[in-house]
């Protein structure tokens, strides 16, 4: 449906019968019920794209920190001879701080506020319903 032949002018709508009126009236609630569900539809496909990618992110960063404290539990029992330990630890501080750089851009990649441009497009909607009707 092309939007711009479902427009028209006022002088257009002065002429027409309430039946008409009505009946255009719907066609445009159709016509922006459709546009809102397919904005709302990529909007939420780019938002299930980045949450998996966080996903990603913080479960192995979740692994990686799992694994890197099991390293500085070795490296700390083979700390008290002192000796081969040194290198050890230095393996389980290095993986902590990727572990933790990983758990940190993946929080930053989970959505803050879902749906955010079809909630404002929502709310821009209803005000101007209601200004045109009132």
């Amino acid at each position: 449906m092309d939007l711009e032949s479902e427009r028209l002018e006022r002088s257009q709508l002065e002429s027409l019968s309430t039946a008409e009126l009505i009946r255009h009236a719907l066609a445009e609630t159709r016509l922006l019920v459709r546009a809102e569900v397919l904005h709302a539809k990529k909007e939420l496909r780019d938002e299930l794209k980045a949450a998996r990618t966080a996903g990603i992110l913080i479960g192995a960063g979740a692994v990686l920190a799992l694994t890197s404290l099991a390293v500085l539990f070795v490296a700390l029992g083979l700390a008290l001879p002192l000796g081969a330990a040194l290198g050890v630890l230095l393996v389980g501080v290095v993986l902590l701080a990727v572990a933790g750089g990983m758990l940190f851009m993946g929080t930053k990649r989970l959505p803050k506020k879902p749906l955010a441009h079809t909630q404002e497009r929502l709310k821009l909607d209803y005000q101007l319903t209601r200004e045109t009707l009132q």
